[in-house]
Parts: C-alpha cells; structure tokens; sequence
C-alpha cells in the first residue's frame, strides 16, 4: 500500500505522516492491499470532511490529480513519487484539526458517530472506504453497500482499539402529500345535459335567436367547447356554451 500525506500548514494541527501510516496498516492487517494507494489531506480549503473510493478502473500517475469535482481543491499538492504504474485509489480529507475533538457528526447515509481523537476519525473513514475497495478490487463483500461499509467499517475500528461510537439513526420518512389539483370547469352544468333539455341562448351574433329557448340536440363531448342544440325554426346549430344558459 502506498500511503502519501498532505498537509495544508495554515490550517491547525493535524497528523504527521508516520502516524497516518500506523493506523492505515492497523485498520489494513490481513486485506492484500499491494494495489493500493491512499492520499490523506488534512486542512485542504474548500474541501469538507470526505472520503472516496476510486476501485473500479486502474489509476496511474498522470491521473493522479482530480480533473473534476471538489477534488479538484487537492490539486495544490504535487504528484507523489515513486507511484506504481497502476493502483486502486483512495482519497481521504479531514477538515478539521486535532484540537477541536472529541467530535460526532451524522453522515449522509444516517448514522451518527462519536470520535474522542482525530485518529479514530481517520481510522474509521479509512475503513468505510477500504470496504468499498476489499467488494470491488477483492470480491470479498458481495452485494454489500455504504450501510454495510460503514457496520463494517464501526467494528472493525473498534476491534483494532480505537474509540468510536456510532448507530444508524432511524430518519423518519416525510410523508408525501398529495397534491390537491383544483381544475375549473367552465361547462360543469353542462355535462348532464340530455337531448330535449332546454337552453337559453344569451348570444346571437345575427341577433335571430338571442333570448330565445333552443333543445340539446346531443350531449356535449369531453373536450368540446360548443353544444349541438335545435333552434325553434327546427334548424341544427353547434352553438357555443358560452353563449348558453341551461333553464
């Protein structure tokens, strides 16, 4: 595994680079990580505290920097040397510095976790992602997501001694609200009209028939703006509703 700090020097004070070693060979022992190569930043502007796996395609030196993303904030750092030709990667950035632990935080996949030191934090953002690494580079958590990644990554942390504390938080759901679609039916009275009932005609462009008494000659269509009535000469009109009032 090849393990390469950075460390932003304005932002506090944070891990040295023996001791990053120390807890990821820790949290490692017994996974073959020879593929592997993990970049920790500590205190890198514009960037939250976060990790990613990067397992499924091969990294080589020359994309070391991100092209992308907020990753891209770690670009400050040189490309490390003596980078194998190819390797699985793995990006990790704290944001806070030691002096400010112990420190709990949720995460976004609803667990809630307690660190008494910047070590256990590192410890266990180390191992969710290792869990990422050992499914997908190592075949060894089938089917396996971020809620087993971080179960996994909780009991492996503490199995190796650190002190973390952390449980999933059941969020309770937002139930949905229908929406309430109100539609304002213009021709409403005029649905239930049958052939015979009686309309009065309020509008007359030719002034013939206005104020007079017109039959529906056959209920109105779903979508249809007009009526076909029969006027008192026996004439057939499609008449506009509009222009109508049932009596």
């Amino acid at each position: 595994m090849h393990i390469h700090t950075f460390t932003h020097a304005k932002r506090g004070t944070y891990l040295n680079s023996e001791r990053v070693q120390e807890i990821l060979q820790e949290i490692s022992a017994n996974t073959d990580v020879n593929d592997l190569a993990v970049a920790v930043y500590f205190g890198v502007p514009g960037l939250s505290c976060r990790g990613t796996a990067y397992i499924r395609d091969w990294h080589t030196p020359q994309t070391w920097h991100a092209q992308r993303g907020t990753w891209k904030n770690a670009n400050i750092f040189p490309v490390p040397q003596n980078l194998p030709e190819r390797f699985r990667l793995i990006r990790m950035h704290l944001d806070r510095p030691a002096t400010i632990y112990p420190r709990a935080e949720q995460d976004i996949y609803g667990w809630k976790f307690h660190y008494t030191s910047l070590e256990d934090h590192l410890a266990l953002l180390f191992a969710h992602e290792l869990h990422h690494y050992r499914r997908y580079h190592l075949n060894l958590h089938p089917r396996q997501g971020e809620q087993a990644a971080n179960k996994w990554a909780l009991s492996r942390t503490q199995d190796t001694g650190f002190s973390i504390a952390g449980k999933r938080i059941l969020l309770k759901k937002k139930r949905k609200q229908k929406r309430r679609i109100s539609i304002f039916d213009p021709f409403k009275k005029f649905r239930g009209l049958k052939k015979g009932d009686k309309l009065l005609i309020l509008n007359d462009t030719q002034h013939n028939y206005q104020g007079e008494t017109a039959l529906v000659e056959r209920p109105i269509r779903l979508n249809s703006k007009r009526i076909v009535i029969m006027t008192p000469d026996g004439k057939i009109w499609r008449w506009p509703m509009s222009w109508l009032k049932p009596v």
